[in-house]
């Protein structure tokens, strides 16, 4: 993400080159909302309207492992 596309955004979590922020806004009848991004510091990034789906693009992106991935035997049985 270029700093044009940083400014009036909190960086969340960094993994390596992957970056996740939060942006807030203004929404219908003056409540706060926030919109998140992802992406790699060098280009653009995705938005996401919820957290979780925002927190999931960065797993994937930073090569991260799930709690899916961690609740699995490492050991075949």
């Amino acid at each position: 993400m270029d700093d044009a596309d940083m400014r009036g955004r909190k960086i969340l979590k960094q993994s390596g080159n992957v970056q996740m922020s939060q942006e807030s806004f203004e929404a219908p009848r003056g409540h706060q909302s926030f919109r998140y991004f992802v992406g790699l510091t060098e280009g653009p990034a995705r938005s996401f309207d919820t957290p979780h789906a925002a927190w999931d693009h960065f797993q994937k992106l930073a090569n991260l492992p799930t709690k899916r991935d961690l609740s699995m035997p490492t050991t075949p049985v």
